[in-house]
């Protein structure tokens, strides 16, 4: 894990979070040191999101710990009003709950989602201004093939997840071709979702 500099961030787009693989690998000092850098950094204005962070419950023995954390990232988030990227393992009934009790207040992206069409209704219908962001699975699983059709584009990212071996262009083209559509369009209507989560660093 490499701590973010503010030297480092100035004039790139990043986020910075807790993932709740951590906690079994971290201290709960070294994870309050993290959070004190992850408000240091959404304080100077060096991101544009914060997380990734969420709720996995293939780990249940930390599972109260990543709630508490997934809170704390939440409530950053809406204090400097930036997109959450969310960590959702197993856990699409808690997402669904956290929405209905406290309804969101900025956008939330879906991490390399493995959901169905059935959660994918759900969460638009609690929370309209969540994305869902899909990369190696378009390859690897049916499940996602089948599914990326059936989401509005407008609700769409694609990623690499930072694996060195995905080249982001493939996976555009992969998407492009399940989808049905050019891909050269697929790119711009990738480029007007990420300006829709981030007015205030794009000018239009």
């Amino acid at each position: 894990m490499e701590e973010l500099t503010l030297q480092k961030l100035k004039g790139t787009y990043n986020t910075a979070g807790i993932h709740p693989w951590w906690l079994e690998d971290f201290t709960r000092a070294e994870i309050m040191k993290l959070q004190d850098h992850v408000m240091k950094l959404a304080r100077e204005k060096c991101l544009w999101g914060i997380g990734e962070t969420g709720i996995d419950r293939t780990y249940p023995e930390t599972l109260e710990y990543q709630m508490e954390l997934f809170h704390w990232h939440r409530e950053l988030a809406e204090d400097f009003n930036l997109p959450m990227v969310i960590h959702n393992v197993r856990s699409g009934a808690d997402f669904l709950n956290i929405m209905k009790k406290n309804p969101p207040k900025v956008p939330w992206i879906f991490h390399d989602f493995r959901g169905n069409e059935e959660l994918v209704k759900d969460i638009l219908r609690l929370h309209p201004e969540s994305y869902f962001s899909f990369g190696i699975s378009i390859d690897n699983s049916s499940q996602i093939r089948d599914l990326l059709p059936t989401i509005p584009l407008s609700q769409i990212f694609l990623e690499t997840d930072s694996q060195k071996h995905l080249d982001i262009h493939e996976i555009y083209l992969r998407a492009s071709e399940k989808i049905g559509i050019d891909i050269d369009f697929l790119k711009s209507q990738m480029w007007i979702n990420f300006k829709r989560i981030t007015p205030n660093l794009i000018s239009q």
